[in-house]
């Protein structure tokens, strides 16, 4: 997950500023560096979110269910009491 937040945060980097400079130049519209770095941060944050959310479904295959010795599911598992 680090690594796809790193990766999106360098092309964000990269395209966000190709494609202001490229803007400036046939229009003439300066994009201010603050909205910029604005935009990088929310495509930065974007990633994390959804690359957070990829993590926590992929997690969910390998979750493994109780065994059948507890008596509800909000807890461990349980061993039966020692008898004497």
């Amino acid at each position: 997950m680090r690594n796809a937040v790193w990766i999106s945060f360098g092309i964000a980097l990269v395209l966000v500023n190709v494609i202001a400079e490229f803007g400036e130049y046939l229009t003439g519209i300066h994009v201010h560096m603050l909205l910029r770095i604005a935009l990088i941060l929310g495509v930065t944050m974007g990633a994390f979110v959804l690359s957070g959310a990829i993590t926590l479904v992929n997690k969910m295959d390998e979750e493994v269910p109780l065994s059948g010795r507890v008596k509800d599911t909000l807890s461990a598992d349980k061993k039966e009491p020692e008898r004497p």
